[in-house]
């Protein structure tokens, strides 16, 4: 893969960041993966990302981003995911920040731009993107949340769950059933307030706390929650396309995120097997170990090369959800199989309750579900290969 001078001198300085800012202020702060993150914490990762141009760093000059290509930012992804930090996801936006909107620009309106985006570009809000609800995860159109028309407005009435950045958000963009006049018009996209002592909104519910015991995660409360007309996000019955045009590209992007945390787990099994000694030399020099170690360094260089071909298609204006689907079903299990090897590799050490590598041990079995299961993943792959003969 070949990396130009501007790419990678834009990696160095997200590295500089990562290990001489980022990990020591969240070891200084004692700040873990596994418990509340505090607020001051976010934002102080905002306001320094900001500072250093990567906060929405692919968002357009004119909206404060650097306009920086797919392959730029999953170069930084990549880094962040393998740095271990607790806070990466909020550096470049992700977590609650602009980034959850790029793709989405075109579709809000002068008002909403100024209300909504304005205010999350500059860092001083977050954002969740609300599709899901329990009876509705892979089949996505089978979502319940209503948004009935009422006078100059509509009620919304329903819950979303397993939503990411939903304990820190102060809107969503919530995705409904819309009803008029008895008659369902189709599904669409509503900006959504959360609800506090000056303005009515959502109410946020419970926390859902998956194995990776990450607290971001959780649950959007519509009870006959009013919505001005003017917060329909998009055209009316349109709200779908929304969800469905980020896919391809999100599936692609977030592949990186999982190689990032199988290499740092190839790291830590390189590190262990060198200094790790046994029967009077380190494990490294069984061949068992050595075995290991070449499997998962060559399923992290194929998933790596994947990524990076799906993207450079993206960028060429290819708009294949198999390759895509490929991607997230191949490097999510690549993630599973070499932190299988490196549990093996660390041993007993390997299965104490906040090591690192059994903390990545639970986080990657999520990979296979997230973002639409491996299931899923091959069920889209297949269904374009048969359309195609």
């Amino acid at each position: 893969m070949v990396i130009t001078s501007e790419s990678q001198e834009l990696l160095t300085k997200m590295r500089d960041f990562i290990y001489n800012e980022l990990l020591p202020y969240e070891k200084a702060m004692n700040i873990k993966t596994e418990e509340v993150i505090p607020n001051e914490a976010i934002q102080w990762v905002r306001n320094r990302a900001i500072e250093l141009g990567f906060y929405g760093i692919t968002l357009p000059h004119e909206y404060g981003g650097q306009n920086v290509s797919l392959k730029e930012l999953c170069l930084l992804k990549e880094e962040l995911a393998r740095s271990g930090s607790a806070l990466w996801g909020f550096v470049l936006g992700e977590k609650g920040g602009v980034l959850r909107i790029g793709q989405m620009l075109e579709s809000f309106t002068k008002e909403q731009i100024e209300k909504y985006v304005n205010p999350l570009i500059r860092g001083e809000t977050s954002c969740c993107f609300a599709l899901t609800e329990p009876g509705a995860g892979s089949d996505a159109r089978a979502i319940q949340t209503t948004a009935v028309k009422d006078g100059d407005g509509y009620i919304l009435n329903g819950i979303k769950h397993f939503i990411s950045a939903a304990p820190y958000s102060d809107f969503a963009i919530v995705i409904c059933k819309e009803v008029v006049e008895e008659k369902f018009v189709g599904i669409t996209a509503f900006l959504v307030d959360k609800k506090t002592n000056e303005k009515p909104g959502y109410e946020l519910g419970e926390t859902q706390i998956p194995i990776s015991g990450e607290r971001g995660t959780g649950e959007l409360i519509f009870n006959n929650c009013r919505v001005p007309s003017e917060n329909i996000l998009g055209a009316s019955g349109k709200g779908f396309l929304l969800g469905i045009k980020r896919i391809s590209q999100n599936r692609a992007i977030w592949g990186v995120t999982y190689i990032g945390v199988a290499q740092r787990a190839l790291d830590l099994s390189i590190e262990r097997a060198n200094e790790r000694k046994q029967f009077g030399q380190s494990i490294g020099e069984l061949q068992a170990i050595q075995h290991m170690l070449a499997d998962m360094a060559t399923e992290i260089y194929a998933a790596r090369c994947m990524v990076y071909d799906a993207i450079d298609r993206i960028e060429s204006g290819e708009d294949n959800r198999a390759t895509a689907s490929m991607v997230k079903l191949f490097t999510s299990e690549v993630a599973g199989r070499v932190l299988d090897k490196a549990v093996q590799i660390f041993g007993g050490q390997g299965l104490l309750k906040g090591h690192p590598i059994e903390q990545m041990y639970r986080t990657v079995r999520m990979f296979r579900i997230l973002t639409g299961t491996s299931e899923i993943q091959r069920n889209t792959i297949a269904k374009e290969l048969l359309q195609t003969k």
